[in-house]
């Protein structure tokens, strides 16, 4: 039996214990993803079995090296660009699960973990939402991970919309999840145009980052365009945003992160993911050619990533950073019951 594989490599481990052959053995060892693994077969045996350190060589005589799987890190997966400019570890967002489902405490422990998470502020009362962010900014006084709220559409009532808009912009939130949005609104666009300004880089620089959660591409074209003129008129009519801003917003998509919800446990347009996000890839190319960005816009996913696999295969598709939702009630962070 040859003992040197057809890629001139063979293994030899650094005792008679290192290569795993039983399937107990061998699945608690996959499970740790940051270890380089090797493939290799028993120059005795012929057993096949899974090798963890040791060294690698090109001389025969150890075992036959039949394949190697690098260390594969949380942090690489999805598009680097989103930990970069977002300032977390991982591609993992928590999303804002409605009437504070998505607790304060839940928004606390993910950015003390280097993720980010938004408060559930849709269906709750100014107040409420007032208080939950004092809190927030208090328990995270000091922490670099950015952290988050939402904005929901509110077409029944606009004035607690604008409200919630101003008290985002007042206390410097950088991070808003709008959902339910068919239309855009005046508050929305306020957000995500104020404080656009020049960077040390010459590029323009966001003060607020709009993450659009979508589930039909006509609504995700609305994100990804500039601004509409008519609405950045009005708000600098009105005061809410400076001819430089609006200026500025006419050159960069409304969001840059574009959260593609599939059929999910709460309201839903009972999607697919991967026919949605395939679709809105489309209207990704689409509007990056139309208005000629010289920046990314990220796609993330999310609905019905309750395990791990469903996890890897948003990741698979393409997806920048994933989103879960319903899954995280069940954390003891989650605002749905103590119990």
């Amino acid at each position: 039996m040859s003992t040197l594989s057809p890629h001139g490599l063979t293994w030899y481990p650094d005792d008679e214990d290192t290569l795993r052959l039983q399937p107990d053995a061998i699945r608690a060892v996959c499970e740790d993803p940051r270890t380089p693994l090797i493939v290799a077969r028993h120059p005795h045996t012929g057993h096949i079995g899974v090798g963890v350190g040791g060294q690698l060589s090109g001389k025969p005589g150890g075992y036959e090296v039949i394949g190697l799987v690098p260390a594969l890190y949380p942090e690489w997966l999805g598009e680097r660009s989103f930990q970069e400019i977002h300032n977390v570890r991982f591609p993992y967002v928590a999303g804002a699960m409605a009437n504070g489902i998505a607790s304060a405490r839940m928004v606390i422990t993910m950015a003390r973990a280097e993720m980010l998470a938004f408060f559930g502020a849709a269906g709750l009362p100014l107040a409420r939402i007032i208080e939950s962010l004092d809190v927030i900014e208090r328990e995270l006084a000091g922490c670099p991970t950015p952290w988050g709220v939402n904005l929901i559409h509110s077409p029944h009532e606009p004035a607690l919309e604008m409200a919630a808009a101003e008290e985002f912009i007042r206390r410097g939130v950088t991070h808003i999840s709008a959902s339910a949005y068919m239309a855009l609104t005046l508050p929305i666009v306020r957000v995500a145009c104020a404080g656009l300004h020049i960077g040390e880089d010459g590029r323009i620089a966001r003060k607020h980052y709009i993450f659009a959660k979508i589930s039909r591409p006509e609504v995700a074209k609305k994100f990804m365009s500039p601004a509409p003129d008519a609405m950045l008129e009005k708000l600098v009519a009105m005061g809410h945003l400076t001819p430089q801003e609006a200026e500025l917003a006419r050159r960069v998509p409304l969001a840059e992160d574009i959260t593609v919800e599939a059929d999910s446990g709460g309201h839903t347009d009972n999607q697919p993911l991967t026919a949605l996000f395939t679709t809105i890839e489309d209207e990704r190319e689409a509007a990056m050619r139309e208005h000629g960005y010289d920046r990314p816009i990220r796609l993330g996913a999310a609905g019905g990533l309750g395990t791990p696999q469903a996890v890897a295969a948003a990741f698979s598709l393409g997806a920048s950073y994933v989103l879960t939702g319903s899954v995280n009630q069940a954390a003891v962070e989650s605002g749905l019951s103590e119990a």
